[in-house]
């Protein structure tokens, strides 16, 4: 749930402050994600012009002049003119520019939201191509693209270039830009995401090569995915003992490539590995099967930043639709979601409560370590509660759809697992 601090500010502004600049301090404490400005004074007669602008406890942060009435600063997006990054505790001041005062003076009111850190689904496309690549889309018309698509992050990821990061350097208002790049070798594909320019070499032919440069990623914090493991054109033949954190299950539309990849994924899930399952798009260029947030992945991100995006696709935290507005199925046990792990006592009854969201008519599975446990139609979107068995390793959910126009049955959604932890003898809860 979204925590929101809110303040309001006055400043009377005399005639003989005109021509100055004019510091209104206000405090910022706790996690703090994004700052929402907005002011008014009294302009009817057209005499009074007052100029706006923001300061951090170290620099000025951005300027408008008189040329907005409200505006935000994100740790990852920001109105133009203004800079994202991390904000820090301490004494901040909205300026005011005195640039035309009247003889009677102007008051200005300074209304201000704090928006803390907080968790919250954001929906995203983690695989794309472009102009610096082999795609068509430019940096902007990208961008565009992924805002009508109603997408609230994405990571731009061109065949082993990292000349697309340098052209997103500036946060945009409405997405959170994630640099990225797809090392492409003939044995197989790997992103890289989260750094402007982790690859430093991309002719990766062995297994050895390939951990050595994968290894290289990481330590400068890159997040590696290997992406379409199993896809026959260009399938991962480097081995799975190479330094990751993820595995692209879902590229693109629904194929079997996919189906493979999830098969695999359930497997080690089953050997109980913790591996995170991610999706991606793959988009190129203008289709009308493949396109940005097709899949869409939901991560469960504690602020609109790129670093709590990346922590959290470490963590897990991620759930992968079909489209933007289609199928999502969440799941908890007790305070544990997806991603997490539940910790139960054998002595103890625990539920599993699944909230599906958009899935009317798609066949709904719940899995575990045991395979297939649970399956129905979904009549209406709601909330169900299963018994948890707490010699489980895991629950995950799936779900498939019927598409009769194309005769063809396609997972709509896909989660990754909740894990269970039965607690040992002596320890508590």
């Amino acid at each position: 749930m979204e925590i929101i601090s809110k303040l309001s500010l006055n400043r009377w502004i005399a005639n003989e402050e005109e021509k100055t600049y004019i510091e209104v301090p206000f405090a910022v404490e706790g996690q703090i994600e994004r700052i929402e400005v907005e002011y008014t004074y009294e302009r009817s007669d057209g005499t009074a012009v007052i100029d706006i602008g923001l300061r951090s406890p170290e620099r000025i942060v951005g300027w408008s002049g008189g040329a907005r009435n409200s505006f935000f600063v994100g740790l990852d997006k920001a109105t133009p003119g203004y800079l994202a990054g991390f904000i820090p505790a301490g004494e901040w001041y909205v300026l005011l520019g005195a640039y035309r005062v009247p003889e009677g003076g102007c008051r200005v009111q300074i209304n201000l939201k704090l928006v803390h850190n907080h968790p919250r689904w954001m929906k995203g496309d983690l695989h794309m191509h472009g102009v610096h690549s082999d795609g068509s889309y430019s940096i902007a018309d990208a961008i565009q693209s992924g805002k009508d698509r109603g997408l609230e992050f994405m990571a731009f990821t061109d065949h082993n270039n990292a000349s697309q990061n340098l052209s997103t350097l500036a946060a945009d208002d409405q997405l959170v830009l994630i640099p990225g790049v797809e090392l492409t070798s003939y044995k197989g594909h790997a992103n890289l995401l989260g750094q402007l320019d982790a690859l430093d070499d991309f002719r990766v032919l062995t297994p050895e090569h390939a951990t050595t440069t994968l290894q290289r990623a990481v330590d400068k914090g890159a997040l590696v995915s290997l992406n379409h493991p199993f896809d026959p054109d260009c399938p991962w033949e480097l081995g799975f003992d190479v330094p990751y954190d993820a595995i692209e299950v879902w590229n693109g539309p629904w194929r079997p490539l996919n189906e493979a990849a999830v098969r695999w994924w359930q497997e080690q899930l089953v050997s109980g590995r913790k591996l995170v399952a991610i999706g991606g798009s793959d988009t190129h260029r203008p289709d009308p099967y493949v396109a940005h947030g097709t899949p869409t992945t939901y991560v469960r991100a504690k602020a609109e930043s790129k670093e709590e995006i990346l922590r959290a696709i470490r963590q897990g935290r991620v759930v992968l639709s079909f489209n933007t507005d289609e199928t999502f199925i969440d799941l908890s046990i007790g305070k544990a979601g997806v991603g997490d792990t539940a910790i139960v006592d054998k002595e103890k009854e625990y539920e599993l409560v699944v909230k599906i969201n958009g899935a009317a008519g798609d066949k709904v599975q719940l899995w575990s370590d045991r395979g297939l446990e649970q399956e129905w139609i979904v009549a209406n979107e709601g909330i169900y509660s299963f018994p948890v068995e707490v010699d489980r390793l895991f629950y995950r959910m799936e779900s498939s759809r019927h598409l009769t126009d194309l005769d063809l049955t396609i997972t709509s959604c896909l989660t990754n697992p909740i894990y269970i932890q039965r607690l040992t003898v002596g320890a508590s809860v």
